[in-house]
């Protein structure tokens, strides 16, 4: 199916939307009757090539349309199977404060199981708007209302909608992004005030769908890069066999290794209680790593990167719009905050085994499952293990002072308790940062575990690093009378005949954990 990009007469250059009609019934397929996860986003894949305004616009119609099987619409849901939707949620002064929307939803009866209503009001930067077919709208039956059970949600059709004005972007310049007024007919999705209750059971699996296409821009953007650099020369030589280079492009594979592992580590258990937080991570660390990997890919490959048909510059741009996006990455990283103490006091002794098979067994495969059905209740107390017993029993070959570095991050949160600035935001987002990180630390002694492959223990001792300088910072910016952590030495570059071989497979982790 070709990617192509049409003249609109309304919007200009924009994506083909019959192209992405033909694509989306199969997509959801994987949504309803039976859910699977990673199967809707391989679909995706299939019918959209990663092409990041189609894979947009696709996951935009995919998590709308989800609000019917999360609320258990199961009529309605095989009636809209395959139409285009989107996210009518946020509005221009509220943006992610979805408790401050001001449209308003008026039912067309007294009947107290009516399930038509009157929608009014304005939304803002929605992707897909003009060419929906439905939307899917966050409203209030009462204006007035501001605490849990404000919120209600509505499938509202195209032709309640009206006035779009498109909102020009720095990236993904495809997309056709507005603001729109709606004003129509349209039908409570649930029950009234179950808006919030819905759109969590959603967000559960939703973030895992939000970060598929940063991790797959890195799977795409590296080996570009290494190709270029491999097949170019400068003084008669190819880049790749520098040194200076082939230590970037090491680096680089270490860290994509882990992004990659990391996400289908998060999708292997997902059907775990451990599915909401690691949703988070992928919404914050994860999305923020590929920006970073992404954009010193660019700086590694030069100017080939700048070209319009080079995925490498493309890519690093368009990436910024997942993470920052109304600053979700912010508030997935404050929402981390709360588990740094099960880090620091879980006492429960965690099954290496039970989980090397699990990873074995699940990652990279795509299995049907319930997660959007998962009481959000239950999601939000994982049961964390003893975070330094674990590692210290998976016998990594090297001697990672995990307990130093526990016992800094305790002696942060006693400076902080101290001072009575628990709840102040610009500490919880540094405490939720570290969380994120020390999971992403246990996440690449997994890799090294479960793939019996001694080249990722140098992804260990950089993610060991990473942790390390965010401690760091917030003692130096915290004027904290704590003692830094010092770094750990990368341990040698290996000395390899084919740095292109060793570099792909370094990449391959669905290879090596399969091999």
């Amino acid at each position: 199916m070709p990617m192509k990009i049409v003249q609109d007469e309304t919007f200009g250059d924009i994506i083909d939307y019959d192209t992405l009609r033909e694509g989306m019934y199969d997509v959801v397929d994987n949504v309803f009757p039976n859910f699977n996860l990673l199967g809707s986003m391989q679909e995706a894949s299939d019918k959209f090539k990663n092409n990041p305004n189609y894979m947009t616009a696709c996951a935009a119609s995919g998590l709308a349309y989800m609000m019917l099987v999360a609320a258990e619409e199961d009529e309605l849901a095989a009636e809209l199977k395959g139409k285009v939707f989107t996210l009518g949620w946020t509005e221009e002064h509220t943006g992610t404060d979805l408790l401050s929307v001001t449209t308003t939803a008026t039912p067309m009866s007294d009947d107290p199981d009516e399930k038509n209503f009157h929608i009014k009001g304005q939304k803002w930067l929605i992707n897909n708007s003009y060419h929906a077919d439905y939307h899917s709208i966050i409203a209030k039956t009462d204006p007035n209302a501001s605490g849990p059970r404000a919120l209600s949600i509505f499938a509202v059709p195209h032709s309640s909608t009206k006035n779009w004005e498109r909102l020009d972007t720095h990236v993904l310049k495809n997309m056709v992004l507005t603001k729109y007024d709606v004003d129509g007919p349209g039908i409570l999705v649930g029950q009234v005030g179950k808006g919030l209750e819905i759109l969590q059971r959603m967000a559960l699996p939703s973030k895992y769908q939000c970060s598929y296409m940063g991790v797959a821009m890195v799977e795409e953007a590296i080996p570009a890069a290494i190709d270029h650099l491999s097949s170019k020369e400068i003084f008669s030589e190819n880049p790749i066999n520098f040194s200076n280079v082939f230590r970037q492009l090491y680096n680089l594979v270490q860290q994509s290794a882990l992004i990659n592992f990391t996400f289908f580590r998060a999708l292997a258990f997902s059907d775990s209680p451990f599915l909401q937080f690691h949703g988070l991570m992928l919404k914050s660390w994860l999305l923020l790593k590929c920006n970073e990997v992404l954009a010193q890919n660019l700086l590694v490959t030069g100017s080939k990167g700048f070209l319009k048909e080079s995925k490498i510059g493309g890519y690093a741009i368009d990436s910024f719009v997942y993470p920052v996006f109304d600053g979700h990455y912010t508030l997935n990283t404050l929402l981390s905050y709360k588990h740094m103490k099960r880090y620091l006091s879980a006492s429960e002794i965690g099954d290496i085994e039970t989980r090397m098979q699990t990873l074995k067994d699940n990652a990279y495969v795509p299995l049907e499952g319930k997660q959007i059905l998962n009481d959000s209740r239950e999601m939000r107390r994982p049961p964390f293990f003893d975070y330094a017993d674990y590692i210290k029993r998976c016998e990594l070959p090297i001697d990672l002072p995990i307990q130093t570095l526990l016992d800094t991050i305790q002696a942060i949160i006693d400076a902080i308790k101290d001072r009575d600035e628990t709840n102040e935001p610009e500490f919880r987002y540094k405490v939720g940062m570290i969380v994120h990180n020390l999971e992403a630390l246990l996440s690449a002694v997994e890799l090294w575990k479960v793939t019996e492959n001694d080249n990722y223990l140098n992804t260990v001792i950089m993610q060991f690093n990473e942790i390390g300088k965010l401690i760091n910072r917030i003692i130096s910016e915290g004027y904290f009378e704590i003692d830094f952590i010092d770094p750990m030495h990368q341990l040698p570059l290996p000395d390899v005949d084919d740095p292109v071989k060793f570099l792909s497979e370094l990449l391959d982790v669905k290879g090596q954990l399969r091999g």
